[in-house]
């Protein structure tokens, strides 16, 4: 007859314990790794836009003349596409981060339900395609919107020429009538 030894019956219970918990701890640091990179990449976005902006502004405080106006104006067909195209780079920044958090959770959930069950790693599939169909459509959305404003700032630029030009003629012909 065997004895029951009550330290043996802890030791069983902490290993299995601790082997029911790993998974989820691999899961619980994948998390917390991509919640750190999502926000260094949050705050660099804001950074960034924000000095652009800002110095869009100080560009703005310096125009003394009709000259600078008229180059300023210019300069902004430039800018809108810089912005975009940091746009486009978060975007695709963006979409990455997700991938890498998608491929860590599917290593842990592949440990945690094991390669046979085919059930989860359907589910999980359809989720991964699921989510790279949003980041295209979110991608597709960023660059329109960035089309859109690259051809909204060239059409301005060209019509207040056209209305610079048109208030001299006016003058000139206002002077040759005097």
């Amino acid at each position: 007859m065997s004895f029951f030894n009550s330290n043996d019956y802890i030791n069983q219970f902490n290993e299995n314990t601790q082997k029911l918990l790993a998974p989820w701890q691999e899961l619980n640091k994948a998390f917390v790794k991509n919640a750190e990179q999502m926000t260094e990449f949050s705050l660099n976005t804001i950074r960034t836009y924000t000095e652009m902006g800002l110095e869009n502004m100080r560009q703005i405080a310096k125009i003394d003349s009709p000259e600078a106006a008229k180059e300023f104006n210019a300069k902004q067909a430039d800018i809108l596409n810089q912005i975009s195209q940091q746009i486009m780079a978060d975007a695709k920044h963006m979409t990455e981060l997700g991938s890498s958090m998608q491929d860590e959770v599917m290593k842990v959930m592949s440990d945690v339900y094991g390669q046979t069950n085919e059930h989860m790693q359907s589910t999980m599939q359809k989720t991964a395609d699921q989510a790279a169909k949003t980041a295209k459509e979110f991608t597709s959305t960023v660059n329109k919107m960035a089309e859109q404003a690259t051809k909204n700032t060239t059409k301005p630029t060209a019509g207040k020429a056209a209305e610079a030009e048109t208030p001299s003629s006016t003058t000139k012909a206002t002077a040759n009538k005097a």
